[in-house]
């Protein structure tokens, strides 16, 4: 063994946390020279800076046997380590690492399971979308959350039955994930987006009205119009917009919107009555001209030259 591969070795190895830390940080001469198995021991070191910079060195190695490694990194003590860890193993997306990935979303902690699934988001593979299936119900929250943004990037027929046992999950954030993925799946249908428009939560509400925008139907309207009465201003909005996309002629249900309180209630009104294009809207839209905010003006310039569009030139 040369000089210089003596050297950035024994430093890594020094008893003087000051001469690890300094070798950690020469990138090019440990790609060089080391392997992931001389920096695996200093993972578990007692130096918060060293572990951190030690998890960034493997990162940059890129060698997939340390996925094991890292997973376990995942659940440091210090926040920072933790987070550089799941940090580098979003990086590992060789055809190399599915097995290491598999076995970390498989067992482990919610932390290190969940770093996991993250990784493998995009991942194809029927291996793959099984164990995002069986993470979709793990007993942990955050894991679950992450089986399902995965599954949505897969798009497969078969996963549709993991998106409606999740409309059911006691977590509202997975809820309202599978909610997204369904108003984008090909395969779902509009009654999977009516129940949860009904549902306690109102991110998940929101959600749900937002996706009946791809839906025209009397059903989907319906609820959309139910909408406009919630109780939290976020979800009616996103109703107002739905509609407008829809283009569904409700003038007498919107007109109260045009002089809501809140400026983004009524941009959304001015928003959907453009999408709409009725000539009958025009009188709100000229009032919302001389809103004192400007988003409404600019909303309602813009609503008011898509109804004139929509005019049908007189001979």
């Amino acid at each position: 063994m040369d000089k210089s591969n003596t050297s950035i070795l024994a430093r890594l190895a020094s008893r003087d946390v000051n001469v690890r830390r300094v070798a950690l940080t020469e990138l090019d001469e440990i790609l060089e020279t080391a392997t992931f198995r001389d920096l695996l021991p200093l993972l578990t070191d007692e130096d918060v800076t060293v572990r951190k910079l030690a998890v960034q060195a493997l990162e940059e190695i890129g060698d997939h046997r340390a996925l094991p490694n890292l997973l376990r990194a995942a659940d440091d003590s210090e926040p920072d380590v933790a987070f550089a860890a799941i940090t580098a193993i979003r990086e590992f997306r060789t055809p190399e690492s599915v097995d290491a990935l598999l076995e970390g979303a498989a067992h482990g902690t919610p932390r290190s399971k969940a770093a996991a699934v993250v990784a493998l988001r995009g991942v194809r593979g029927r291996r793959v979308q099984d164990a995002l299936i069986r993470a979709a119900a793990d007993p942990a929250p955050e894991v679950r959350r992450e089986a399902v943004l995965a599954l949505g990037y897969l798009g497969a027929a078969e996963t549709l039955p993991a998106f409606q046992s999740a409309l059911k999950d006691p977590d509202e954030e997975v809820r309202r994930l599978a909610v997204d993925a369904l108003s984008q799946f090909e395969g779902a249908g509009i009654s999977d987006l009516i129940r949860p428009a009904g549902d306690p939560a109102w991110r998940v509400r929101r959600q749900a009205v937002m996706g009946l925008s791809s839906y025209r139907s009397e059903e989907g309207e319906q609820v959309l119009l139910n909408a406009l009465d919630d109780q939290q201003w976020e979800v009616m909005k996103e109703a107002i917009i739905s509609l407008g996309k829809l283009r569904t002629p409700v003038l007498p249900q919107l007109a109260r919107f045009f002089a809501h309180d809140l400026a983004d209630i009524r941009i959304a009104a001015a928003t959907a009555a453009g999408e709409i294009g009725d000539l009958e809207f025009k009188p709100y839209l000229e009032a919302l001209l001389q809103d004192p905010d400007t988003g409404v003006q600019k909303a309602a310039q813009r609503a008011l030259r898509q109804i004139k569009e929509h005019e049908i030139p007189q001979i």
